[in-house]
């Protein structure tokens, strides 16, 4: 645990959507398992295991944002910022093998063997409760992203930030909302005709919501794994930053990747230009180095390859003009 020391820390907003995601998931799950006990709702049970699936998967995902914080070493030069993508793609198949699993196998039993359900009341207002829970978990920690994410919608916020782990919690919250109206409307139907079946087509339904969530969850998360670069304008402010320096000529191609939500791999093919010489060009690189990683401290590793204009166009085989040259890949020629 010493490897881990002083890498946990709640004012990292990301940590703090975790961590009141965790503690409200602890207090609904509990009382979603008793009421589901008390009343012999297949539904309601399936509620319960889904919020305490949550979380676990919010502590492993503490677990990722903390292990990602770790510096390099000589066998990961780079450091461990993927372990974050890593443990969120755990996650995503921990909700679909359990929540998912476990919700089906609990909704397929109550439809073939129906057990008449008991005190109504109590899951009427377990479901009330839970969800005014849930809101306010969902507006507690996202709210402090309004500044930062200014127009954006906060899903593009999040997605353009390469962070999953908000991503998560987000999908989280959503997915338990909408189980909880396919509880309530299950419920209702099976109080109404009298018939349980009802109670445990909600349950298939939330073993349902479970799955289309972990798919989600699971595809942007291998996206992330395999590699995703900088968002656009990130890019843009790179370039704009190289180019004020009085020794570069253009920038040809930038290729970036994140290796976590605040950790960028960087490389750049520059033209500078020809009258300098070599130490010229060295003290050159320096100076861009140094202000690249004053204005994005993200950076955690850049590469500048000097590189003429018309050498990097040959090697590309394409014609390259405004921003479309920033996405190209550098390659060693």
């Amino acid at each position: 645990m010493a490897a881990f020391h002083g890498l946990f820390s709640l004012k990292d907003p990301a940590t703090r959507v975790v961590v009141i995601a965790l503690i409200s998931d602890l207090v609904v799950a509990a009382v979603k398992v008793i009421a589901g006990f008390l009343s012999n709702s297949s539904a309601m049970t399936s509620e319960g295991v889904h919020t305490l699936v949550d979380a676990s998967t919010e502590i492993i995902l503490l677990y990722g944002m903390v292990a990602s914080r770790r510096g390099r070493t000589p066998e990961h030069q780079l450091g461990f910022g993927r372990e974050l993508y890593f443990w969120n793609f755990v996650v995503a198949v921990l909700i679909l093998a359990l929540g998912s699993g476990i919700a089906l196998v609990a909704g397929a039993r109550q439809i073939t063997n129906p057990v008449r359900l008991q005190s109504e009341w109590l899951n009427f207002f377990v479901l009330g409760c839970s969800g005014a829970v849930e809101a306010a978990a969902m507006w507690k920690a996202f709210g402090n992203s309004r500044t930062a994410r200014g127009n954006k919608s906060l899903y593009r916020y999040l997605s353009r930030r390469r962070d999953p782990t908000s991503l998560t919690v987000l999908f989280g919250g959503i997915a338990a909302i909408v189980s909880l109206i396919a509880t309530a409307l299950g419920l209702s139907a099976a109080a109404i005709t009298n018939d349980a079946v009802y109670d445990g087509v909600a349950s298939i339904a939330i073993a349902t919501i479970l799955a289309v969530t972990a798919i989600k969850l699971a595809a942007d998360s291998k996206s992330l794994l395999i590699g995703v670069p900088a968002d656009p304008e990130v890019v843009t402010m790179i370039v704009e930053r190289v180019k004020l320096n009085g020794a570069v000529e253009t920038v040809n191609g930038v290729v970036s990747v994140h290796l976590s939500p605040d950790q960028l791999l960087i490389g750049l093919s520059v033209a500078f230009k020809t009258a300098l010489d070599t130490s010229m060009i060295e003290n050159a690189i320096i100076q861009v180095e140094a202000s690249l990683r004053n204005s994005h401290p993200q950076i955690v590793a850049l590469f500048i390859k000097p590189q003429s204009h018309e050498h990097y166009s040959k090697l590309h085989e394409c014609r390259v003009a405004g921003h479309d040259r920033y996405a190209a890949v550098v390659e060693d020629g």
